[in-house]
């Protein structure tokens, strides 16, 4: 069983040297295929458009809703999108700016951005494409930590635009759920 993992140690090592000495116009392309067969292997409902380097999934965000998430490649980026509100209502737009804000102090992974002429929140996170390339198995961490902390925005604006509840009070309740939801699974 050691030995397995040594040899496994080696071709990661041997890959990631590969992978660096290509040219560097190939790099995006490698990532390209990687993403395209992280989704074919997860057996999700997908679209890819090959022209855009994009691929269209759709989850569930909550409980009966459902959200299409993007994932592109641009800008030597790979980059992870979701429309968290597709339509709120133009008396909050300052309680949404507030509760994005909240959400942007917080974060360590991505921004929540506001279109007031459209408006739409969406959140949108990107790492270089480096990342990556290098670590294959990083592509698939980014989908779930994308994934996840949508699901905690979504969460949020719904308590926000459905509840009428303060932004303030929103992240407490929010950072005490996710405090509880850890000391369960410890």
């Amino acid at each position: 069983m050691h030995f397995k993992k040594i040899i496994h140690k080696i071709y990661s090592h041997l890959r990631r040297v590969y992978r660096l000495s290509i040219n560097f116009n190939k790099h995006q392309d490698l990532v390209w295929k990687d993403l395209k067969e992280l989704q074919t292997k997860s057996n999700w409902n997908f679209g890819i458009f090959e022209k855009d380097r994009t691929v269209e999934t759709r989850f569930e965000i909550a409980p009966e809703t459902g959200s299409t998430f993007y994932y592109m490649l641009y800008n030597n980026n790979f980059h992870c999108r979701v429309k968290i509100i597709e339509d709120f209502p133009l008396e909050q737009t300052t309680e949404v700016f507030i509760l994005a804000s909240h959400f942007n102090n917080l974060l360590t992974h991505g921004v929540v951005v506001v279109n007031v002429d459209s408006q739409y929140v969406e959140y949108h996170s990107k790492c270089n494409i480096l990342i990556p390339l290098l670590f294959p198995d990083e592509l698939d961490n980014q989908l779930v930590r994308h994934y996840n902390t949508s699901k905690d925005i979504f969460w949020a604006f719904q308590k926000l635009i459905l509840e009428n509840e303060i932004p303030a009070l929103i992240i407490a309740d929010l950072l005490k759920k996710n405090d509880e939801e850890k000391k369960s699974k410890n």
